[in-house]
């Protein structure tokens, strides 16, 4: 098991990925060129990667919240990432659609990046995102 500070430093890489994945999305609703897909298919494998990380890392560290219906934040983060890795994979292996398809799947990458984002800045809590 990993210590808080392996924490700190998985939060920061997935900060960073997330980040370049949303700027990653932008550029390909802007074009479908093949560098565009090949930075979608790459912010999938360090997806993959953080996803990875975060079953090793020691969910003891975390303070536990009262009253809420998942206790565990990390596996709600889990599952935001795993619904990001999906859609991600989805745009990457759909073939050149229709614009309203491709739009469909970008505004779905986007939600799911959202969400990761979210369930991110949760897992910290409310002391954490003041500082």
């Amino acid at each position: 098991m990993q210590s808080s500070l392996s924490w700190i430093e998985w939060l920061d890489r997935l900060d960073r990925v997330l980040s370049g994945a949303r700027e990653d999305v932008r550029a390909l609703a802007r074009s479908t060129s093949p560098d565009a897909l090949a930075a979608i298919e790459r912010c999938k494998r360090q997806l993959r990667v953080l996803t990875n990380d975060l079953r090793l890392l020691d969910r003891s560290v975390l303070s536990a919240r009262s009253g809420i219906e998942h206790p565990d934040r990390a596996d709600n983060l889990q599952r935001a990432l795993d619904t990001t890795v999906f859609h991600l994979g989805a745009v990457a292996s759909a073939p050149s659609s229709s614009s309203v398809v491709r739009e469909r799947l970008l505004l779905a990458i986007d939600s799911a990046l959202r969400d990761s984002c979210y369930e991110a800045a949760r897992l910290l809590g409310p002391r954490q995102r003041r500082a």
